[in-house]
This record gives C-alpha cells, structure tokens and sequence, in this order.
C-alpha cells in the first residue's frame, strides 16, 4: 500500500477563487435581485432573507453603538460620520442602555460634541425624537443646550452653539426659556457665557439663578465666574456699571462680592472690569 507524507489539505494547482468584498457582494445581490432573484416561495431565497434582515440589523446596532461612543473628532470626519448615518439612518433614533440617543451621547464628550450640529441637521430631516425636538437636541428628559455646559473644552463648545444658531436650530429666546446664562455661568465657560450674552444682552438683567437671585448676586460665585458677569455686564450697560450696585434683598452685588470671595479679591477683579481713572457714568 502506498503511503505518502503529504499532507491531507495540500493545497493544489489549481486557481484560487478571487476573494470578494463586502461592496462587490452587495452589489452581485443586487444584480441578482434585479434579474429576478429566487422565486418568492423558495425556501433559499427565504433564508437569504433572513440572514439577510439579521446581518442588516447587526450592522444597525454597530453604526449606533459608534455614533454613541465611538465618535472622536481626531479620528473621524463629518463625512465619514455623515456616510454611517446615510446607510444607518435609525441609527440616529437607537437609545442605549441609559435611554439616550446618539446627539445626546456626543453633547456629554469633548471628542464627539463637534458632531452635535451635523447629528442635528440629520436628525431634523429623519425626525429624531419628533417635530418639536429639533433633531434630537431637545427631548423630554434631555436638552443639549444645557448639557453642552458641562464640558471643559470652552471654545470648541462655544463654535458648536454658533453653528446650531446658523442652522437655525438654537433660537435666541432658547437663552431665557432655558436660564443658559445661569447654566454657563460657571468655570471654564467664559467664551460660551460671552457668546449668549452678546446675543441677548437683556438676559443679564433678567436671569436668576436657582435661588431666585440675579446673576451678579450668585451664593455660589468665584473669582472667575463674578469676573465673567461684570465683565458683560460692563460690556454691554456701562452706564449701570455692570449692575455693580444691583440692589438684592439690601445688599449691593458689589457688597455680595466681597462678602462670597473677600474684599482683596473682590476689589481686584472689580478693578479689571471697572479700571479706576476713567470716565464712568
């Protein structure tokens, strides 16, 4: 009997079959559908079909699962975002764990906010999270605008609300119906409180904070935001000395100022916004 050392899977001679792609797959279904395909009874062709709807709805999950916690701006470009979401379109409306959809996602990471606008502008056109949500940055247990306070990175944030405003889907009432001055009153929020504040000027007589107090008059101030709120103040009603000597409950703000930071650091940051020597009213 003759016995060889050969391996049992040598690979032959023979030509190997090309490997196709993914996209040339998809495009000989395709072909293949509109020469006819299988008949509509065939159980193959019901099986394709299935595998089919299973293998689409996977690839579904993945494109939310990337625009929930893949997107980082280094990486990734709008078209590259713009390209998942025009294959995935529902991806936009998938809730994660949490009950959040992929805008919502983005607004909360430095990474992914940038995407926050374009997320926006498709979600409007495909009706994410309804007609009153403008693409999702307004639901009933989330609102973007707020949300977009809460991250570090101050001048990107400041360009994603001006980008929304040019897409007019940031309203300039938003500032007052949403207290955004009070919300962005905060460390690290100068660009952003200056941008809302330049664009409604009267908010800064108008907002409150949560206990009822005007801006100026803040229990929780520091150095920087006081600073940020006389300085708009100064900026846009010098004539009231940036509402220095707002009166709230018998105390000035100047008086609340040196009470919440000390009369040093209170009259040093007054003296930047209010240079002694000049011509005031």
């Amino acid at each position: 009997m003759y016995v060889t050392n050969e391996p049992i899977n040598q690979p032959t001679n023979q030509p190997s079959m090309p490997f196709s792609s993914i996209d040339d797959q998809i495009a000989k279904l395709q072909q293949f559908n509109n020469k006819g395909g299988f008949d509509r009874d065939d159980k193959t062709s019901a099986k394709i079909s299935a595998i089919a709807g299973k293998a689409i709805e996977s690839m579904k999950q993945s494109a939310a699962e990337f625009l929930h916690v893949s997107l980082d701006d280094e990486k990734h470009s709008e078209e590259h975002v713009k390209a998942t979401i025009d294959v995935f379109a529902e991806s936009l409306s998938i809730k994660d764990k949490h009950g959040v959809i992929p805008i919502q996602c983005a607004a909360g990471r430095s990474e992914s906010v940038a995407f926050v606008p374009l997320m926006a502008q498709e979600g409007l056109l495909l009706g994410v999270g309804g007609e009153e949500s403008r693409g999702g940055l307004l639901t009933a247990d989330k609102n973007v605008f707020v949300d977009l306070s809460y991250i570090e990175d101050d001048e990107k944030c400041k360009k994603v609300l001006e980008q929304l405003r040019e897409l007019e889907l940031f309203q300039k009432e938003d500032i007052r119906n949403f207290d955004l001055l009070y919300h962005f009153l905060c460390d690290g929020c100068a660009q952003r409180f200056e941008m809302l504040a330049a664009w409604d000027p009267q908010s800064l007589m108008t907002s409150t904070c949560n206990g009822g107090e005007p801006l100026i008059h803040d229990a929780d101030m520091t150095e920087e935001t006081f600073e940020m709120i006389l300085k708009a103040g100064m900026r846009h009603f010098p004539e009231r000395l940036g509402f220095l000597f707002r009166t709230y409950k018998g105390k000035t703000a100047c008086e609340t100022a040196f009470y919440e930071l000390g009369a040093e650091i209170a009259i040093r940051i007054i003296c930047r916004c209010i240079p002694p020597g000049e011509n005031h009213p």
